[in-house]
Formats: structure tokens, C-alpha cells, sequence
């Protein structure tokens, strides 16, 4: 896991940049859960729109954290 760090910060090209928008993408998904959800229950925001809002706050943060991650292990084979 170390190793990993090492490298996302000091091989990586955007390295540095991804770490920042994870902890962004993180940080949003503390925030902006439950104004979603508030939105939904109290006025009248069609389902549709919640899912899609989550599947866009949360499928950012999974992917930004994920495709470094698929990029290193392809280079440790």
C-alpha cells in the first residue's frame, strides 16, 4: 500500500491532482447526501433525479479513486 502511495505521488502524472479531487469527490459526498435527500422528501424532486445524483456524486469519487488503482496494478505484472 505504501508502495502505491509512493508511486501515485511521485510517478503518476496527475498524481497529485486525482489524490485532490478524491478528497474533493469525498467531501461532497458528505455534503451533498443529505441535501439530496432533502430536495426528495420535502420538495417534490422526482426519483429520477435523486438517482441520478447519486450515481454522478458517487460514481465520480469510486472512478477517481479506482482508475490510478487499475493503472498500478497493470504495471506491477
Amino acid at each position: 500500500m505504501i508502495n502505491y502511495f509512493k508511486w501515485l505521488f511521485e510517478e503518476h502524472q496527475y498524481g497529485k491532482i486525482k489524490f485532490l479531487l478524491f478528497l474533493f469527490g469525498v467531501t461532497q459526498c458528505v455534503l451533498l447526501t443529505d441535501d439530496f435527500y432533502r430536495e426528495y422528501y420535502y420538495y417534490d424532486m422526482p426519483l429520477y433525479p435523486l438517482i441520478m445524483g447519486y450515481i454522478a456524486l458517487y460514481g465520480f469519487t469510486i472512478g477517481i479513486a479506482y482508475q490510478p488503482y487499475t493503472i498500478y496494478k497493470g504495471l506491477k505484472k
